[in-house]
């Protein structure tokens, strides 16, 4: 990502049953400018992207258990970044589940993935979608297999 002009970038996040997260498909670089000889390898922006996927994932995994569902999740983050004016644009989360919520389970997933705390943070000062679907059954057996 540079510093100028309107980027975007995108990656995903899989949460297994056991709770573990593993980054599924790394954040997009374009402008090939990720160093890995670096310590943490990413900018600030895709910590960021990385801690809320990790944590609306948590939430969204606390709810399917809570009621006996499979537990099995991954989720993809999108942003832009305007870099004129050196802010964040826009973050979207598209969650995507092993199961097909209704209309009350959704409202009610909704409600406790506004308790995350990175979300919360970030509310008012970027705009946060969120997107519920379900898992493919290609997108299924990756996730299950970590």
């Amino acid at each position: 990502m540079s510093d100028n002009g309107d980027n975007a970038a995108s990656l995903t996040l899989c949460r297994t049953v056991r709770g573990r997260v593993r980054i599924l498909n790394p954040c997009e670089d374009p402008m090939g400018v990720l160093d890995p000889s670096k310590p943490l390898g990413y900018n600030p922006v895709q910590h960021l992207a990385i801690a809320l996927g990790c944590c609306m994932t948590e939430f969204a995994r606390r709810f399917l258990e809570r009621r006996n569902l499979p537990q099995t999740l991954m989720a993809t983050l999108d942003w832009q970044v305007d870099g004129r004016r050196c802010r964040i644009a826009r973050m979207d989360l598209t969650l995507r589940l092993a199961v097909t919520l209704d209309d009350e389970e959704r409202h009610i997933l909704d409600r406790m993935m506004n308790h995350c705390p990175v979300h919360q943070a970030l509310h008012g000062n970027v705009p946060v979608h969120i997107h519920v679907q379900k898992l493919g059954e290609e997108e299924l057996r990756l996730a299950e297999e970590a």
